[in-house]
């Protein structure tokens, strides 16, 4: 069981190597091509089930010529480790088949093996016994090809995503980002997506700086693509802050920024059952800025703590005056997820 809740605790971004430089840019802060999540319908889904996907990505440079690539079929790898999944694409190529995927577009379905349970022989006694299935996905400034060459009797050992510039190079981590994303599978299991709190008119909200409540740009999928929001400090003076010259370090002032978040705190059936004791899910919430710098994670819920209020982050703003944009992304421990975005305006300086 540790190995399940290792897998679920975190959601492994792959990304190509470059070269390593004496500093690098916070986690936090959106300044080349970076996928944010990717939010599955059915965080736990059963046998048979079709499962949505809708990934939240965004490049900085706003290119008009990002491509996208999300690819299905790798079910119950060798000890559940993603890169069991290239030996299974290039057996299946081998033999002429090639798994479901999709091409420039930000959703995706899968529907998972009627067997996809009943099928698995490695779990180990007294266990209980779950499913995998794994999906893939890409983003790329170039051109992404699927290269699943396979060796005779054996498959493909290598990652079968590329991303090649005009010339026909490989990209680097910049232009290039490829992760994948895990569908469990328990029998009688469900896991539901954490939530913003959205008002009568489904719209999402942030307060900033413990102000009154701002409308967010947009809530789940809608957010991908979302037009840009303009602001105007001078009718929207609660939108707006005050520049500082340290450009987003943390010698700025802290400025609070808290999505509206529905409490949740749901029963993890799995670790109950496994642990003869109460669980409920752990849930934490990562933020992103496109310019200055913020906190970069948040608790929301913890297994022995319970709720965790004070969930707001501390945002610094950059120097320039403009918009920045500022995402919040919610996360459980079993797959879940939602995001959402708001803009807020720095002011000119005097």
């Amino acid at each position: 069981m540790k190995r399940i809740l290792t897998s679920l605790l975190g959601a492994l971004a792959l990304t190509t190597a470059v070269g390593c430089g004496p500093q690098f840019d916070a986690p936090s802060e959106v300044k080349t091509l970076r996928v944010l999540g990717v939010k599955k319908d059915k965080p736990y889904a059963q046998p048979g089930d079709t499962v949505s996907l809708d990934m939240l990505w965004h490049d900085p440079k706003g290119r008009k010529d990002i491509q996208t690539l999300f690819l299905g079929g790798c079910v119950n790898p060798p000890g559940d480790l993603y890169y069991g999944c290239f030996l299974q694409f290039g057996q299946s190529a081998a033999k002429g088949m090639f798994p479901p995927f999709e091409q420039n577009k930000n959703s995706f379905q899968v529907t998972l093996p009627e067997d996809i349970i009943s099928s698995r022989r490695d779990v180990e006694p007294g266990q209980p016994r779950y499913g995998l299935y794994i999906v893939f996905f890409a983003v790329c400034s170039g051109t992404i090809q699927l290269q699943m060459d396979a060796k005779p009797g054996e498959g493909s050992e290598g990652l079968p995503i590329v991303c090649l510039d005009k010339d026909g190079q490989a990209l680097g981590s910049d232009d290039f980002v490829v992760g994948y994303t895990s569908i469990y599978s328990f029998d009688g299991v469900s896991n539901a997506n954490p939530t913003f709190h959205l008002d009568d008119d489904g719209k999402g909200s942030f307060s900033v700086a413990g102000g009154k409540d701002i409308v967010a740009d947009c809530v789940g999928a809608a957010c991908q693509g979302a037009a840009a929001v303009e602001v105007d400090c001078k009718e929207t003076p609660e939108r707006c802050v005050a520049p500082c010259d340290d450009d987003g370090d943390p010698s700025c002032p802290a400025i609070e920024v808290k999505p509206a978040i529905d409490v949740q705190q749901e029963r993890d059936a799995v670790s109950s059952e496994l642990f003869k004791n109460e669980v409920t899910e752990q849930m934490w919430i990562n933020y992103y800025v496109d310019h200055g710098g913020i906190s970069d994670a948040r608790l929301l819920n913890d297994t022995n703590s319970g709720w965790n209020s004070e969930y707001r982050a501390q945002l610094r703003a950059p120097k320039d005056a403009g918009p920045v944009q500022v995402w919040a992304v919610i996360h459980d421990n079993r797959g879940g997820m939602d995001f959402a975005r708001v803009t807020l305006g720095v002011t000119s300086p005097k």
